[in-house]
């Protein structure tokens, strides 16, 4: 084993605030591991310190992606990420398995109360090398054959629905993981990874086919959960009204992710206030329109391919 300052230039990150930035074609990485941690595209500001080179970004709490240049990673104070510039040229399996290894082996070191800094990452342990013919094999994890025709151009008329008028939110069933048994039933929290899984139990009162929405963490990440799950009660589990289509949930899921930006882990979105949150949907008159929906998500590259995966959820 080896430090990582002996194997990685270790850079503190500077930036400004997502926010201050006109629309570009630069990432900005965030603290997260959702999305790659790429918060948006951004042009950046003549005071940003603009990587160059592959890179490892990680997080205040410790969370390493695999970055390719130009980027622009988040430099606040007091939640900052730093860069890690290999010292020897790397290719991307390299950089993926010192990634995987820092998120499997030292993440758990740090957390909300004890984030990064760079001097707290340079001395940990990493490997001496990644194993010998390491890949990357990406592509085998994808679908073999991908739509390629031109989608048609679809309008709609778009107007906000409460979400309290489409859904009975419900908090999850259980609080602390800690109490659970070990399982095989997924419970579900606020979390971006794994769908949002924290673990398996064995738990008493279960859901299918449902959305979550986050309560706290990245407050009003959706999530469909296409089996049974459990819920911890930083979610809110979905039930509609009336019976909806699969396509309808996973068009609301798009739309609300694209509203998580309003709020954040200081201004969180609590279950009073959620029913009164409005998404905008397609409709016709007052009603949803989930023709129109159906058609939008089933005309995505990837319908073919998820379609065959996902069940349609139950008629009630």
């Amino acid at each position: 084993m080896r430090a990582i300052e002996e194997a990685f230039f270790v850079h503190r990150a500077r930036s400004g605030l997502f926010s201050e930035y006109e629309p570009g074609s630069v990432p900005y990485i965030g603290n997260s591991l959702g999305d790659n941690a790429v918060v948006g595209l951004v042009t950046p500001l003549p005071k940003d310190t603009v990587f160059s080179h592959p890179a490892i970004a990680v997080s205040a709490f410790c969370e390493a992606t695999v970055q390719l240049p130009p980027f622009v990673a988040c430099g606040r104070s007091g939640n900052g990420l730093v860069v890690l510039e290999p010292r020897l040229p790397m290719g991307s399996a390299e950089l993926a398995y010192f990634a995987a290894y820092i998120n499997q082996a030292l993440r758990w070191r740090f957390n909300w109360y004890r984030q990064i800094t760079a001097d707290r990452l340079r001395w940990l342990p990493i490997p001496d090398s990644a194993p010998p013919g390491l890949t990357f094999p990406v592509k085998t994890y994808l679908p073999p054959v991908v739509n390629h025709t031109k989608r048609p151009h679809l309008t709609a008329h778009l107007r906000g629905f409460a979400l309290g008028a489409i859904f009975d939110l419900r908090p999850g069933d259980y609080h602390a993981l800690s109490g659970l048994q070990s399982g095989t039933i997924p419970v579900v929290s606020c979390g971006d990874e794994n769908n949002g899984i924290a673990g398996y139990f064995e738990v008493e009162h279960t859901y299918r086919d449902r959305l979550t929405i986050a309560l706290n963490g990245s407050t009003l990440s959706t999530k469909y959960h296409p089996y049974v799950f459990g819920a911890k009660d930083d979610v809110a589990v979905c039930i509609p009204r009336q019976p909806l289509r699969l396509t309808t949930l996973l068009f609301v899921q798009v739309m609300l992710n694209r509203e998580r930006w309003r709020y954040s882990y200081y201004r969180k979105c609590y279950l009073n206030k959620l029913p009164r949150f409005e998404v905008m949907l397609p409709a016709v008159s007052d009603s949803l329109d989930e023709n129109t929906m159906e058609r939008m998500v089933e005309i995505t590259p990837y319908w073919g391919y998820l379609s065959q995966r996902l069940e349609a959820p139950p008629a009630s």
